[in-house]
């Protein structure tokens, strides 16, 4: 609080604005505490429920790597009982391990024998554990390609809520807000018992709404073209849905978790190489892969971005894209702080 140009102000200095009234100055003051603490537990609702998912999905896969990894020895087993059976008139009782010389190599194998087993018998049983393995890997491949691939979509969601780290203006409130929605509609949240004035905009069918107030993270770059970047997987797929034209470029991190970045050009406007190397660190900044020196980003038009049919929120699939390495540490905070404002 303290004195500002225009009379007293409950605000931080560099929002101070002059108001009507004493009501409306508690209004502004009182709003913003309210939104902000709307903010924090949402965020903390969905950052709880998130690694929940997530820690649960990590352990499914890895058990699922390690059955796959198993499986690999498969074709070990089925080769150990070919051999068996070729060599199998040398087998004489109490042979543990009998040793053979490889089809291929040529050197000599040592392969294991119970002492109750012929040579045939433990054949037979290394070409049941072949066929064991085998159906095994047919049956965990489809599920681990699955796991992946929710892994994928939720880390894209757990991206998006750690680009926004504090609360800064509504936009920030709604992109959460959104989020939470997102999640309750893909399964992952509880419809909760209330919803903050803030939903109603949100509400809305996205063709109700101008997508000039869908509150996109907004830029320029050093040429002074538009660029627009999402706050989450609502804001990513009315980019390519809704926003973006034959004449835009999109950008997203190469296989990282991040935003969907769109530089505005009209016909016949070329992106400068500054400008596009500008927009390639914007949209490393708003990834996972923030805290790296470089990261590879890709920028396409939008005609060659696809959502595929039944694909969740925000994923997309691209081609004719051009690779650029993206630098996140020369975006300012600063400068990004008072941009989102």
């Amino acid at each position: 609080p303290g004195w500002a140009e225009g009379g007293y102000t409950m605000l931080d200095w560099e929002g101070a604005a002059p108001v009507a009234d004493v009501h409306g100055l508690l209004n502004q003051y009182y709003g913003r505490e309210i939104a902000l603490q709307q903010f924090d537990r949402l965020k903390n609702q969905i950052q709880q429920r998130l690694k929940g998912v997530l820690d649960k999905l990590r352990l499914k896969a890895s058990t699922f790597e390690q059955r796959l990894d198993q499986s690999a020895q498969a074709d070990q087993h089925r080769q150990r009982a070919d051999l068996l059976m070729a060599y199998s008139h040398q087998w004489q009782p109490g042979m543990t391990p009998m040793t053979v010389d490889d089809f291929e190599t040529g050197a000599p194998m040592a392969i294991a024998i119970d002492p109750d087993k012929t040579a045939i018998q433990q054949a037979q049983r290394l070409y049941k554990q072949h066929q064991k393995l085998k159906r095994a890997k047919a049956a965990v491949s489809p599920l681990l390609a699955a796991v992946q691939a929710e892994l994928a979509y939720l880390e894209q969601v757990e991206a998006a809520l750690t680009q926004t780290q504090t609360y800064e203006e509504p936009a920030d409130l709604e992109a959460l807000i959104d989020i939470r929605h997102e999640l309750i509609q893909q399964g992952y949240m509880a419809t909760p018992d209330h919803r903050p004035s803030d939903r109603k905009a949100s509400d809305r069918k996205a063709s109700d709404r101008n997508p000039s107030d869908e509150g996109f993270r907004q830029r320029r770059t050093p040429d002074g073209l538009p660029v627009l970047v999402g706050r989450n997987n609502r804001q990513n797929d009315l980019l390519i849905s809704t926003v973006a034209t034959d004449y835009d470029l999109w950008f997203h991190t190469q296989e990282i978790p991040g935003s969907h970045v769109l530089l505005r050009l009209g016909a016949g406007d070329v992106a400068s190489d500054r400008d596009l190397a500008y927009v390639a660190d914007l949209a490393a900044y708003y990834s996972r892969a923030r805290q790296s020196d470089q990261v590879p980003v890709i920028y396409t038009q939008p005609r060659h971005v696809y959502k595929p049919k039944g694909a969740r929120p925000g994923m997309v699939i691209y081609k004719q894209e051009t690779v650029i390495w993206g630098q996140p540490r020369r975006v300012e905070p600063q400068q990004v702080a008072r941009a989102d404002r």
